[in-house]
């Protein structure tokens, strides 16, 4: 290549819209730690499927653990392009101001803690958020919503199940969920009992199972979007490639 041909290409690089830039490397994407209670509480632990399927996507994958104060959660959410919530326990009712069903499971109020200090931490810098089960039921609690605490016993529509079964999706075909995974129906993995009840201001539903149960949502005012199924666990776990755009293509769910 000659000089000017050189200046040229350096020239037609600098003049890309960053967007392009950012598209043409890999996403650094913190995945927030799932430490249990009990015996195994000292550990920084969580589901090895998250952090393949994100690899599997083309981007690296972080681990966020639970250890820090909220100046380091600062810095560390500075190095990242987009964070993932991941599943576990009920979030503890408290946290939207309701009393606790009789049918509420496991809370695991020090991990409450830590999930909704690092979301907090990712909305100071307009961090993009992606909620996985438990952390899309988190996210519409922190910007506002409320729960299902327990589908069986409160659901309008009576013996639903989501728990350990697989179900259809009826996806918004305008939504960006839909552009991106380029599907408006889906099966899918359910290993829940709770759910979004009141919507938090700011999110649309754009995906519901056959009985009405809120299966995604999206934030048209902060870059965010929650799922309640596990599409890490379809692609890594049950070898289904049909929501590997969902982690190859990350920064088109944020695309307005």
């Amino acid at each position: 290549m000659s000089r000017t041909s050189m200046r040229i290409a350096v020239l037609a690089f600098a003049l890309l819209p960053m967007a392009a830039v950012f598209a043409s490397r890999p996403l650094v994407v913190g995945i927030s730690e799932s430490f249990p209670t009990g015996d195994n509480s000292a550990k920084v632990m969580v589901n090895a499927s998250y952090a393949d399927a994100v690899a599997r996507g083309g981007h690296v994958p972080v681990v966020v653990p639970r250890f820090g104060t909220d100046a380091q959660f600062d810095a560390l959410m500075s190095k990242l392009d987009v964070l993932i919530l991941t599943g576990g326990e009920d979030v503890d009712p408290a946290r939207y101001n309701a009393p606790k069903s009789p049918k509420l499971g496991k809370v695991n109020a020090p991990r409450d803690g830590f999930d909704f200090r690092l979301l907090a931490a990712a909305r100071r810098r307009n961090l993009p958020v992606i909620g996985i089960c438990r952390g899309c039921q988190l996210m519409n609690i922190a910007f506002g919503g409320t729960l299902w605490q327990d589908l069986p016993s409160e659901f309008s529509v009576k013996d639903v199940q989501h728990r350990n079964v697989h179900h259809r999706i009826s996806i918004e075909p305008n939504s960006r969920f839909a552009r991106v995974t380029g599907v408006t129906n889906a099966l899918v993995n359910s290993y829940h009992h709770q759910a979004v009840k009141d919507l938090a201001p700011g999110f649309r539903i754009v995906a519901k199972s056959p009985d009405g149960v809120v299966e995604a949502i999206e934030c048209d005012t902060y870059p965010a979007i929650g799922v309640q199924f596990h599409p890490e666990k379809m692609l890594c776990e049950e070898k289904d490639a049909s929501f590997m755009a969902f982690f190859k293509n990350m920064p088109l769910l944020f695309k307005r």
